[in-house]
């Protein structure tokens, strides 16, 4: 009996601790003493493993005396006793990374660079922030998450082109986007590939849950060996990959989201307050003896039927837009192999009717080791794009712009069911948007196959030889069609275009590298290399009019107007050669150097020498150095980096040239034409950079801070140069003109507040640039007007794209006239615009300042996170304000409920707007700084919430993870300016490059979204 109690007793006593060591704890580190997200700890006993999350921690059911491996993401592993429930830090030693093994470098441009010789400026985005994102394309998902982008999008519309800028505006023409290179394939700048469409965003075709991680850089030695094509910057993808030695996983994930308008803040006027609007313009015309008079007229004049009350905006919407999500992956290893597959579809159908955006996508990776000298991979991806989409910006299809165009008081249909088509505004009668949406369409597919092959072979002790070759194919088919009954087909018998266009880009890159290091504390790295692109667009369209039958096919045209063909390429070899030297892991040196020659200028002046010198001191290395400091680094560097900055804008490729056309002329006689002048001296702009930055990490990195800044400046900028009148066409050529200078500052913050069972984790970034045009022409006093609808100008002194117009001075308090001031001085004011002038109005579209701050909340196996944005400092403009807030100057338009409100009356003096007279004269609608509003603003731009089944859920189910979440993107808007009506994200896409930047031209809204998720990894 006392045998069989003992026992018991110590039966109880294992079994207790075994309860209180059953849930073990830890976090895993890097060598650097960074955290190690997805390291894999392996329960020796039983073979049961968890990943860690992006903090690096872990919980695992074990005992006191149990052995757990960790594993990284490149196959590093160490072994440790369970000593406690709570391990604490386990940090992973270099061991091979010291000897610098091919699996654990890191390749950027070609060659390889460790983190901790860090001497250039750039970030880097982890793949949480693009899996299951509710968006078309992975440039959006930057957004506020990186120091100095600033990003804004040209339409809603799921597809559409972004604009994205780091670290100011380097060139006056041509895009202001980075580079994008995606598993080393160069696959160029998110350029407009589009034919028909208002714009097609490439980037749409890249799934974001392939991502594994974006490292944005910035600065001249980042950037240096991407050569002259990254001086904007340059977004570097890196997609998911295998595990060397790791188990088959799967994953299967989906997500379901409803969206609606971000924000808009426009009160569009009912029948009832239109009526009234009319009769109080009518009245103030002074030909009515009383305001019920005037009303009668104005009813009179529209032959309104009393009844009628249409919601235009509504009758082109869905009731809800929605996106869905559906994701799968299988990936693992064997100890010399890796392979990783996968593939989603997503879905989104926009809140306008009738339009839509389906993307499927497959993708796969694998990876090869021979013992420790070769390795080799390939990423193969293919994408395929369907999408259904609308006329955006000024044009009377676009059922957007439409929709509030027209008055309430008319009706879709007319009383024998069919639609429409008179009344609905001076211009645009038959141009019933609903009508518009049920015939007449505009489709695409696109088609995009995007593969690289690599391998690294150690052919000698330290030396190292490496090729990568990447290439990316884009076919593009695009159809529209105008119904030959209404809109804009009506006149011309109907109207089918067809186009297909096809982009290809390659890349070779082959570099020999020696890397060694010596009694432990010098390490040299030495590159050099070549690298070949090349860079092709071929066009082809047709179109048709007059058509047999309403059908959407070239056959049934009668008459064949146009056949075109287009074909540009450009090819571009580039030499470069890196060094780096580190002592003792204390200082780093680095240098760079690469030669360019592109086929796109001038043929005296088609190659260029660009290079870049760092250094980065690690002062934590000396004894001086605080104990509670864990991280204490300063770095600068400097370089000249070359840019192009027309040669990704298609048809811009061969400016540098003189080119002729035959054409006829005068009495039909053969002739020919100079369509380009060319300049054979034209040569690369210049961007002139230094950076100077630290980084600062205490009590074992829990806030870690980082500040850099910067100078920029452009040499030899490209703009168009002038040739006087008396010469004939051409009256201008693109030569090396100007002088752009972007100077800032950027900081970053990474803090661990609380790292307990109940973790919070606080990301940060803010940052301030100041844009200014140093030189444009010879005349340092010339002002060109005409950027982005003639409200924006070119002027030394100035920023690219600041605001040039007339000043708006409110209303007159007794007689209700809007007033402008004369001059910059804003002293004297007057009614007649004829007297005032167009004057610098100090603030452009681009923000000064923008931020971002994200925090993560976590217990067990709880979590939220909540992401802010903030762009401050910078104006945007509404370009058809003045039609419905116009006061009275068309009084067929609809109008928004300021122009009855919120304008002059004799009992409303103080009124912000004019009085409204029918057919008013005064201009006080025309363009002037009255329709600019402050685009400062905060955006909860994410909210998430999710649960993760621990492992007692995988010892029941044999799933590895299981998480479900409810997550919100852009759910909230607070804006400084009362007055400002639209997204201040929203640009125009009638305008390339920066000229669309702020201006709200009626497109697609931005949405919100609120989305429920699972994820299933077994």
């Amino acid at each position: 009996m006392r045998k069989s109690i003992t026992s018991l007793g110590v039966l109880s006593l294992f079994l207790m601790g075994g309860l209180a060591y059953a849930q073990v704890s830890g976090v895993v580190k890097d060598s650097s003493g960074l955290p190690l997200e997805e390291a894999e700890v392996v329960l020796d006993r039983t073979g049961a493993s968890v990943l860690t999350d992006a903090n690096g921690a872990f919980t695992i059911d074990a005992n006191i005396g149990d052995t757990l491996r960790i594993i990284d993401i490149n196959g590093e592993e160490r072994t440790i006793k369970v000593a406690s429930n709570r391990i604490g830090d386990i940090k992973l030693a270099p061991s091979k990374a010291d000897e610098i093994s091919l699996s654990t470098v890191n390749l950027v441009g070609g060659v390889k660079m460790d983190a901790s010789q860090k001497v250039g400026a750039y970030d880097i985005i982890k793949k949480e922030d693009f899996e299951l994102a509710p968006t078309a394309s992975i440039d959006e998902v930057l957004n506020g998450r990186v120091a100095g982008l600033v990003f804004s999008t040209n339409s809603g519309d799921p597809g559409s082109t972004n604009i994205i800028t780091i670290r100011g505006v380097g060139s006056i023409i041509g895009t202001t986007n980075p580079l994008y290179v995606i598993d080393g394939v160069v696959v160029g700048k998110g350029s407009d590939n589009a034919g028909l469409m208002e714009s097609w965003n490439p980037l749409a075709s890249i799934d974001p849950n392939m991502i594994e991680d974006v490292t944005v850089l910035k600065d001249a030695s980042a950037t240096a060996l991407y050569g002259a094509r990254g001086a904007n910057g340059v977004i570097v993808i890196k997609t998911k990959k295998g595990k060397y030695g790791a188990k088959t996983r799967f994953n299967l994930s989906t997500d379901m989201a409803i969206q609606d308008i971000a924000f808009d803040e426009q009160n569009w006027m009912n029948a009832n307050q239109y009526i009234q609007w009319g009769g109080l313009a009518y009245f103030n015309t002074g030909n009515y003896v009383s305001r019920d008079a005037a009303e009668q007229a104005f009813r009179t004049y529209l032959n309104y039927d009393g009844v009628t009350d249409t919601d235009w905006q509504g009758a082109v919407m869905r009731n809800t837009a929605s996106v869905r999500t559906y994701n799968f992956s299988a990936s693992g290893g064997s100890e010399n192999t890796s392979f990783r597959i996968g593939g989603s579809f997503y879905e989104n159908k926009p809140l306008v009717l009738n339009s839509n955006f389906e993307r499927l996508s497959v993708n796969s990776a694998l990876e090869h080791k021979i013992e420790d000298k070769f390795n080799f991979g390939m990423n193969l991806n293919f994408t395929n794009v369907e999408r259904t989409s609308v006329n955006d910006g000024g044009a009377f299809r676009n059922p957007w712009l439409q929709s509030w165009a027209i008055a309430p008081t008319r009706p879709i249909y007319n009383e024998d069911g069919s639609y429409n088509q008179t009344g609905l505004g001076p211009g645009n009668d038959n141009f019933n948007p609903v009508a518009l949406q049920n015939t007449d369409f505009l489709e695409g597919t696109i088609q995009t196959y995007l593969g690289s092959v690599h391998g690294e072979w150690q052919f000698a002790k330290d030396f190292y030889f490496y090729t990568l070759f990447g290439a990316q194919y884009q076919s593009l088919s695009e159809k529209n069609y105008w119904g030959p009954d209404m809109g804009d087909g009506m006149n011309i018998g109907g109207y089918v275009n067809k186009a297909n266009t096809g982009v290809f880009d390659w890349n070779w890159q082959n570099s020999v590298s020696y890397r060694k290091l010596f009694k432990d504390v010098h390490d040299v790295q030495a590159w050099a290399g070549v690298e070949y692109q090349e860079h092709k667009y071929n066009r082809n369209s047709a179109y048709v009019t007059e058509l047999s039958e309403p059908r959407p096919y070239l056959s049934y045209g009668t008459v064949r107007n146009f056949t075109g063909d287009a074909f540009y390429k450009w090819t571009q070899i580039s030499y470069f050669s890196r060094a780096n030297y580190t002592y003792n892991n204390k200082v780093t040196l680095s240098a760079q150097l690469r030669r360019d020659s592109n086929s796109t200028l001038g043929i005296n002046d088609k190659s260029g020498v660009f290079w870049s010198v760092g250094a980065n001191y690690n002062i934590l290395k000396e004894s001086f150095a605080p104990k509670f400091l864990s991280t204490f680094t300063v770095r600068a560097n400097y370089g000249e980096i070359g840019n192009i900055p027309y040669a990704d804008n298609w048809g811009d490729q061969y400016r540098a040239y003189s080119i002729s056309s035959l054409g006829l002329y005068g009495d039909s006689t053969s002739s020919e034409f100079i369509n380009t002048a060319g300049d054979p001296d034209l040569k690369w702009e210049v961007s002139k950079q230094w950076n100077v930055g630290a980084d600062l990490g205490v009590f074992d990195n829990k806030l870690v801070f980082g500040v850099d800044v910067y100078n920029k400046k452009t040499v030899d900028a490209i703009y168009s140069g002038l040739i006087p009148l008396q010469n004939g066409s051409p009256t201008s050529y693109l030569t090396n003109i100007g002088e752009i200078s972007n100077k800032g500052v950027e900081m970053t913050l990474n803090a661990r507040p609380i790292n307990k069972d109940f973790r919070w984790n606080v990301y940060g970034n803010f940052s301030y640039n100041k844009n200014t045009l140093e030189k444009l022409t010879e005349d340092p006093d010339q002002i060109i007007t005409g950027s982005g609808n003639g409200i924006r100008a070119l002027g030394v002194g100035h920023e690219i794209g600041e605001y040039y117009t007339y000043t708006w001075a409110g209303v007159d308090r007794e007689t209700g006239a809007g007033l402008y001031y004369t001059d910059g001085t804003r002293t004297t004011t007057t009614t007649d615009k004829g007297q005032a002038e167009r004057v610098w109005q100090g603030v452009s579209p681009f923000p000064k300042y923008t931020a971002g701050l994200k925090n993560e909340f976590s217990y067990k196996g709880f979590s939220l996170s909540v992401f802010f944005t903030g762009q401050f400092e910078y104006a945007v403009h509404n370009m058809w304000q003045n039609y419905v807030l116009g006061d009275g100057t068309s009084v067929n338009y609809n109008q928004t409920t300021d122009a009855l409100y919120n304008s002059w009356t004799p009992d409303n003096k103080d009124a912000k707007n004019p009085i409204q007279i029918a057919g008013n004269t005064s201009q006080s609608q025309l363009l002037s700084s009255r329709w600019m509003r402050d685009g400062d603003h905060i955006r909860l731009k994410e909210a998430k919430i999710a649960y993760s089944f621990g492992d007692k859920f995988k010892q029941q189910t044999g799933i590895h993870n299981l998480t479900i979440y409810a997550k919100g993107v852009n759910l909230w808007l607070y804006t400084f300016d009362e007055d400002l009506t639209f997204d201040p994200e929203a640009n125009s896409n009638a305008y390339g490059g920066w000229a669309g930047k702020g201006l709200y031209d009626y497109t697609s809204p931005i949405m919100k979204s609120i989305s429920l998720g699972i994820s299933v990894d077994f």
